[in-house]
């Protein structure tokens, strides 16, 4: 390998060394939550899974006032980004096609500072179409895409895998990736049909890590606080840790000086949201998950609200919506009932929307009460700042209105 070739592959890895990094989680990772978590301390972010046929053939426009970057398909976007996370911002790959995966990589290559293949979601809008855990099971298809990206990309590659059962058969499957010139490695330290109230086998990566000491083994699995980071270090050797869940259940958790209150960085989020057009819909999800007190008056507003303005009325924002808010919202990121189809009556679409919207508002509620699902201070503004993933075939489960919410629970 040439020397200039053997210098920067060198500087990649070292990007996925030491670090604290946030996991790829379905409908929870959109911008503003990527966005809050590096203020809070995140050394890397990682998208949502997002489908290969989804991002291929999407325009990218770029919000003058804000500044975001969105990919488009059919009106809605499919991913969004910013400049200011360029450096730190990890597209998640769904895929099962090497061309295919190359050709969506490609598609935001200079957006993002790395691609990382999903090998590890076990849900079935993953593995029906041979993605995720199911790549685990035909590692020459699993490789042949690690090596397309590799030589087709002038970023980083990394992958995302859990554990088999049988530890040989798993070393064995590590040693063949780690071969196909990845720049990092991230184990879900459990296994394709373990759910998320079972621990996570931290001790399982000891011989991963000792398998490959050169290339950047990151941990997943059971990150709830700061402290676990380093014990998760020692215990391992992991080379960064990354979290879901505790990022979920409070974002401030990259904070070294500790978390912040859960309402503190829920009105926080809000404003980023609102800061970046997030779709109303994403934005509504994370903040009834993410909600402390699901009894309280405003939580019950909260989850009635409609528009980015009852949001906002629910989280105490009424000022900065009128003030600020109301410019920076565009029309794309409001519910549909906003939108009149051509040749349909104002009313009747209006009423659909509202069957539609409280159908929607009855599965958040019941899942936001519902056990917590697999890992998945001051607000800076976003030098103004829209996002979105996507997912099955060219579905997007982090947009999609009508996905069942469960699922929006599958931890990579």
């Amino acid at each position: 390998m040439p020397a200039e070739e053997q210098c920067r592959n060198k500087e990649w890895q070292n990007r996925y060394r030491n670090g604290f990094f946030l996991a790829p989680m379905v409908r929870i990772g959109t911008l503003p939550f990527r966005l809050l978590c590096l203020e809070y301390g995140a050394d890397l972010v990682w998208t949502s899974e997002i489908i290969d046929k989804s991002i291929v053939g999407a325009t990218r426009e770029v919000d003058e006032k804000s500044g975001v970057i969105s990919y488009i398909k059919r009106d809605k976007d499919v991913f969004t980004t910013h400049p200011s996370e360029k450096e730190k911002v990890v597209f998640q790959l769904g895929t099962a096609d090497p061309d295919l995966a190359l050709e969506a990589a490609k598609t935001v290559e200079k957006d993002v500072s790395g691609v990382d293949l999903n090998c590890g979601c076990p849900k079935k809008f993953s593995v029906s179409g041979g993605m995720g855990a199911a790549l685990m099971s035909d590692p020459d298809r699993l490789c042949a895409i690690l090596e397309k990206l590799v030589q087709g990309l002038d970023i980083p590659v990394t992958c995302k895998i859990r554990v088999f059962d049988d530890v040989d058969q798993t070393l064995r499957l590590v040693r063949r990736i780690a071969a196909t010139g990845i720049s990092a490695l991230t184990v879900h330290c459990r296994t394709r049909a373990m759910r998320p109230s079972e621990k996570a086998m931290w001790y399982r990566l000891n011989d991963i890590v000792k398998e490959l000491p050169d290339l950047p083994v990151i941990l997943n699995g059971d990150i709830f606080e700061h402290s676990d980071v380093q014990r998760a270090r020692d215990e391992t050797g992991a080379t960064s840790v990354m979290t879901a869940r505790g990022a979920e259940e409070n974002p401030s958790i990259f904070r070294v000086q500790g978390k912040l209150s859960v309402m503190e960085t829920a009105v926080a989020l809000t404003k980023l949201a609102v800061q970046t057009s997030n779709v109303f819909i994403n934005t509504k999800y994370i903040l009834l998950k993410m909600y402390p007190d699901t009894k309280s008056k405003s939580f019950e507003i909260l989850n009635k609200s409609r528009s980015y303005k009852q949001m906002c009325e629910a989280m105490g924002l009424t000022e900065y919506y009128e003030t600020e808010g109301v410019h920076l919202i565009h029309e794309r990121s409001e519910p549909s009932k906003t939108r009149i189809k051509p040749g349909k009556q104002p009313q009747a679409t209006e009423n659909a929307c509202k069957r539609k919207s409280e159908e929607q508002d009855k599965i958040v509620a019941q899942d936001s009460n519902s056990a917590i699902p697999e890992e998945p201070a001051k607000t800076g503004t976003v030098q103004q700042a829209v996002p979105q993933q996507g997912s099955g075939s060219e579905t997007n489960p982090e947009l999609a209105e009508t996905t069942d919410v469960a699922e929006a629970h599958a931890a990579k």
